[in-house]
């Protein structure tokens, strides 16, 4: 059975790569992104499932062009609990609030706020949070 052997450094995240050394909860370290990375959790605003927005136009494209406004989108999730989970690299954006107005305030769609192409999702009440990290399960 082969064997690593650590000879110097901790699993805290790498200086001058990550946004340095963290150990806390729900600190983002990267291990093959040369970037501080941010994941987003994009929630509220539609009627039901928004995977059937993940169509062209649909809200899923809209949102993420929001958001690729000031970051760079990664890899995206979309959750039954009208959810979506954006991990972004280098993101410009000033706080939560700001990219939650961001969406709240776009003409896209009907330029009332419904952004959906397959149904109604309107952003209006839409939330963003990126205090909780990344969650897998």
């Amino acid at each position: 059975m082969a064997v690593f052997t650590r000879t110097n450094g901790d699993a805290g995240g790498v200086r001058n790569v990550d946004a340095g050394a963290a150990f806390a909860n729900a600190t983002i370290i990267n291990t093959g992104i040369a970037a501080p990375l941010t994941a987003y959790k994009i929630a509220g605003g539609t009627n039901g499932n928004l995977a059937a927005e993940l169509t062209v136009g649909g809200a899923v494209e809209t949102i993420l062009r929001i958001v690729s406004g000031n970051a760079t989108v990664l890899a995206y999730q979309v959750d039954t609990a009208q959810q979506l989970s954006v991990l972004t690299e280098r993101s410009g954006w000033a706080s939560d609030t700001a990219l939650r107005d961001a969406i709240r305030n776009t003409t896209a769609g009907d330029g009332a706020g419904n952004i959906g192409a397959t149904g109604n999702t309107w952003v209006g009440a839409a939330t963003v949070s990126s205090s909780n990290g990344i969650k897998l399960a």
